[in-house]
Formats: structure tokens, C-alpha cells, sequence
């Protein structure tokens, strides 16, 4: 456990000297917290109440569990608005957008991100009732108001707010807000993804045209070519990371309320949460790498299962203790009760264990994984709604025994908690074998692959400076260590695309919500390279995708400092699935 980044990040400050809490002081207040929720369904004394808060309090201490920052730094405080994600509707009037202004501010001040749907707001040039107006500005220009937004809050407080913006790809104004990155200004506070069906694709790789629609009449505005949409896609993902991909049909699929409250249309700013508008969800993670066993054969399995069902219940006890800044959000979030159960440490799992990112045996290791934390998730699901109820909406999920939520599992970026934990991020490979995170301190803090030092120390006899001086101006193959030993460190830019998408597909065949993981592509890769990772994504059925080409922003939030970080010359560009010679 990293006690200095949790103190600097999560702790609060007490009384009138600002004393900032120790870390037992943080566990205690944050397990005691949730401990007394129990109080709410049944007669449960306060030897009970010690029982769970106590078995919570060990998630953390024990490094098995983390929940979100949003839980850590805000349980058992007169803020007590610990969800981390929200989606809020936008409506095609002018008073519906400054509404949702506000509960996002209300939602940023607390530290939440927000997710909006830009789709049903009138194209830009569309009659208005303003008799001296031109038209409409068009979705796009609205991106502008919610991110000065977010700045503004983000000034009054350490946790630094964010949005996602998604519209659809039948929108007139799409290639506008494909371009907005590079257009609009840099929109520090966003990440923009296009909403695509499966129509759409198809579209693109039979080389046909698509209808734009008006959100305002439902007329059609013009007819474009779908590969010219998905070429401009591309482009903007190599050049700036953003726009993101959300694959509607893949999503509404897995839908267990799609018939009785509709499709969802867009997510949480990761990605990883899909929520109904007003809906809300909480956060948390397994580290995985807590279960290697002590003689590095396998994880302990029993272990994990116990970890899972005492999560459910901490994160179900969180929505009960949250106050949250708008009603509707509070009515949402107890009447679907989303969890958002993940994991992390990934990546550190599969080194200890010997076995490549990018090998069948990891795809193995997931699946042994991913059914175990599903199963276990969903007996604590239905243990709870014996207990206290199934969740309201679950008479329309079509699932034939009560549960207490309508999702749970979930795979997110883990930033700040994978930190606390010192494991990998997420899912995520490990990012190079010396590297920079532009967090906390104007330096960032730097950062080594331990397992390769102590490898080196090994079998090279070198002390850890040497060992670290040699990672720093080596590439990892000409490392002085036998073919076997180097086999399973596998860093994100010399991971094959293909991988990384196959990586997060398989997760998300044991994940009720969706799968936030990032495509790293080398500086030198090519745009033909973005378009084969979003195809195969769509392929293999997943919910959404994003892709990052190194340096393709102003800073990067991770560097390489070692001797592979130079960027690769570039390759001449591939044919584009279904489009033409670029």
C-alpha cells in the first residue's frame, strides 16, 4: 500500500489546524461508515455492524480491494457523495442544457465525471424561435460552455472533473464533432466518442452511403459516404487520441432493462460505465495481483471469491450512504443500483505467473478469472436480495432470480487507486520498464519495473542502481537475461494492436458493463493501424474502444525513459477496411 499517495490525494484534513488524517484514520472512517448500512435492512447490532466493517476495513489493508477516490475521500464527510460517474441528458431546448450545466457543476464539485449525449441537439443552422438568430450553433459549440465549466469548478477543489461527449454518426454535425479536438481547441476536460451501430459498419466496409437525420424533424439533411465519416474518424484518433468509438448495438445487447427503460446511449468519461441518463455508479477494484499464491503456480482462488462478495457488498452499502446532488440521480441509482466492480494489478499478475500479455495463455487466464469474479459477483447479488430486496427494476431484466443489482462488474482505469495499491493500472500492460506519471509533484513521479531489477539482480549479480542504470539505456532484448526470463515482460507500444483488442474483448465476455483499456500505438504507427483496431473491436464485440498514438497530445500523462521510447520512423499507410487508397 502507497500510504503517501493516499494521504495526498484522499485524506481530509481535520479540524481547525487542517491536521491531515492518518491512514488508519481514513480506513476507519470510510469501513465504519459503510459498516453502520447495515443498520437499514434488518436488526443488526453493533456487534454485526464491527463484523462487516472490520471486513472491509481488511479489503484495503490487506491491498485486495480498493474502492474509487470518490469513496475513499468523501465516505463519512458532510460531502458523502461518494458515486464516481454520472450520465445526464441533454434535451433540444435552450433551458434543458443550462439545467444540466448545473448538476454538473454540482456533480464536478464532488469530484464525479459526467457523460452526455450530444445527439439530440439540433444541427448547427436549424431554425430557432430567436427571430434574430441565424440558427443553431450545433452541438459542438456546446462542448465549449460544459468544459469552461469544468475548469471553473476544478479551481476550487483538488479533483479535477471530466465529461465524455458522444453523438451519433447519423448526426448532420458529425464530421464537425469528429474534428472538434483539432477545431474547437484542445477541450482539456473531454474525450469525445462517435456513437456507431452495426449498420454503420457494415456501411463502411461495403462502401456505401449513410443517412444524415435531423434530431429536430427527423428529416434527412444530405447522404455521405460512411467510409468518408470513418476515414475522418481515423485520422483524428491517430492525431489527437479522441474521438472514441461506442458500439450502440454491442451495448443495448447486454442491456438487461433495454426493453423497459430503452437503449443506453452513452457511458460514464472512460468509458467503462454505460448509464441511463440521471443514472449514477460507484467504483472499485480487485487487485489481482493479491492472489498470486506463494509458490507462484496459480492464484488463490477461494481467496478471490471471499474478496468479490465482501466488494458487492461494500460498493452496494456505498449507494445507500451517498448523498447525491440532484434527486433524479438519487432516484436512478437506487432504482437500478449499478455497481461498478473491476480489477487491476493485471498485468502483474501475468508477469509473476510467467505468461505473456500477449499470448493464448493470457486469454486462458482471463477466462479462468473473469468466470470466477462473474459468479462470485452475481451469488453475492442474489445473497443480498434475499437479504434486502431485489433492486426495483428487476421484474423487467428478464433475469429469472432476484437480484439486488442490475450490473456489477466493470473494468476501469484504476489512475489513482491502481497508485494506493502499486500494481498495474486496470488491465492495462505494464507501460515501459522505466517511466514518468505526470502526477502529484511538477516532476511527476518515476517509476521502475521491479520484477525486471530483481531479475537483473539475479541473475547478473548487478545492485539495484546498476540494474536501473541499465534499464534506462538498454532496450528490454538486449537485456542481459536468458530468452525465458524476459518472455512474460511485455511492454503497452511493443504489444501488437491486434492484442490490445483482443485483450479487452475477452474481459468484456465476463463484464455486465464495459471495458475501459487504451490502445497504445507507437508514435510511427499508421492510420490504417487505428481503423484495424476499431474494426476488430466492433468484430469481437466490444462496447467501445479508444486508441492513443504516443505523443500525439501537447504532454503525455505516461513517458517511456528508457532506451525504446524513441519514436519508430513511419510505415507507409494500409488500405483502410472498406475504404479507399488514403
Amino acid at each position: 500500500m502507497n500510504t503517501e499517495v493516499l494521504r495526498a490525494k484522499l485524506a481530509r484534513r481535520i479540524g481547525e489546524e487542517r491536521r491531515v488524517e492518518s491512514t488508519d484514520e481514513l480506513l476507519d472512517r470510510v469501513s465504519a461508515t459503510l459498516g453502520e448500512v447495515e443498520r437499514r435492512y434488518r436488526d443488526a447490532g453493533d456487534a454485526e455492524v464491527r463484523h462487516w466493517s472490520a471486513r472491509f476495513r481488511a479489503l484495503m489493508e490487506e491491498n485486495r480491494f480498493w474502492p474509487s477516490g470518490r469513496i475513499l475521500n468523501n465516505t463519512g464527510t458532510r460531502q458523502a457523495q461518494l458515486a464516481s460517474c454520472f450520465v445526464l441528458p441533454l434535451s433540444d431546448e435552450f433551458g434543458s442544457v443550462f439545467d444540466a450545466l448545473k448538476i454538473a457543476a454540482a456533480c464536478h464539485r464532488t469530484g464525479g465525471g459526467t457523460g452526455f449525449d450530444l445527439s439530440p441537439l439540433r444541427e448547427r443552422g436549424a431554425p430557432i424561435s430567436t427571430a434574430e438568430a441565424a440558427g443553431a450553433s450545433g452541438p459542438v459549440s456546446w462542448l465549449r460552455l460544459f468544459d469552461a465549466e469544468t475548469t471553473v469548478v476544478a479551481q476550487g477543489g483538488k479533483m479535477r472533473g471530466a465529461n465524455l461527449g458522444s453523438l451519433s454518426v447519423y448526426h448532420p454535425d458529425i464530421m464537425e464533432f469528429v474534428d472538434a479536438k483539432r477545431t474547437v481547441g484542445r477541450l482539456h476536460n473531454f474525450n469525445i466518442s462517435v456513437a456507431v451501430d452495426d449498420a454503420f459498419m457494415r456501411a463502411v466496409e461495403e462502401q456505401r452511403k449513410i443517412e444524415l437525420v435531423s434530431p429536430l424533424n427527423g428529416q434527412v439533411t444530405g447522404r455521405i459516404a460512411a467510409g468518408e465519416i470513418w476515414q475522418r474518424i481515423c485520422e483524428n484518433a491517430w492525431r489527437t487520441g479522441d474521438p472514441g468509438l461506442l458500439f450502440t448495438d454491442a451495448i443495448n445487447r447486454a442491456n438487461p432493462l433495454a426493453g423497459h427503460l430503452g437503449p443506453i446511449r452513452t457511458t460514464n468519461p472512460c468509458g467503462e460505465q454505460t448509464l441511463y441518463p440521471y443514472e449514477a455508479s460507484n467504483l472499485g477494484s480487485i487487485n489481482l495481483a493479491a492472489f498470486l499464491r506463494a509458490d507462484r503456480g496459480d492464484v488463490e482462488w477461494d481467496l478471490l471469491r471471499d474478496t468479490v462478495r465482501d466488494a458487492v457488498r461494500l460498493l452496494d452499502n456505498a449507494i445507500d450512504a451517498s448523498r447525491y446532488p440532484e434527486p433524479r440521480i438519487t432516484e436512478m441509482a437506487q432504482s437500478n443500483r449499478r455497481l461498478g466492480l473491476g480489477v487491476m494489478g493485471y498485468a502483474d499478475l501475468l508477469v509473476r505467473l510467467g505468461i505473456p500479455y500477449d499470448s493464448d495463455a493470457a486469454m486462458e487466464l482471463i477466462d479462468r478469472l473473469g468466470a470466477a469474479i462473474r459468479d462470485a459477483a452475481w451469488a453475492a447479488s442474489e445473497e443480498l436480495a434475499q437479504e434486502r430486496g431485489a433492486y426495483p427494476h428487476w421484474p423487467h431484466s428478464g433475469r429469472p432470480v432476484p437480484v439486488r443489482n442490475c450490473a456489477i462488474t466493470t473494468i476501469a482505469p484504476t489512475g489513482t487507486i491502481s497508485m494506493i495499491a502499486g500494481c498495474s493500472s486496470g488491465i492495462e500492460p505494464r507501460f515501459a520498464p522505466v517511466w514518468n506519471k505526470d502526477v502529484l509533484t511538477v516532476d511527476g513521479i518515476a517509476n521502475a519495473d521491479e520484477d525486471l531489477i530483481d531479475e537483473l539482480k539475479r541473475h547478473s549479480g548487478l545492485g539495484r542502481d546498476d540494474a536501473l542504470a541499465l534499464l534506462r539505456n538498454k532496450p528490454v532484448a538486449e537485456l542481459p537475461l536468458p530468452a525465458h526470463v524476459l518472455a512474460p515482460f511485455r511492454y503497452a507500444h511493443a504489444i501488437p494492436g491486434t492484442w490490445h483488442v483482443r485483450t479487452v474483448a475477452r474481459w468484456q465476455r465476463y463484464t455486465d458493463n464495459a471495458v475501459s483499456k487504451t490502445v497504445n500505438l507507437s508514435h510511427g504507427c499508421a492510420v490504417a493501424d487505428v481503423s484495424e483496431s476499431f474494426f476488430e473491436a466492433w468484430r469481437l464485440g466490444c462496447k467501445g474502444l479508444s486508441v492513443y498514438r504516443e505523443g500525439s497530445r501537447d504532454r503525455d500523462l505516461l513517458t517511456a525513459t528508457h532506451a525504446e521510447s524513441e519514436p519508430e520512423p513511419p510505415r507507409q499507410s494500409k488500405q483502410l477496411v472498406g475504404v479507399g487508397d488514403l
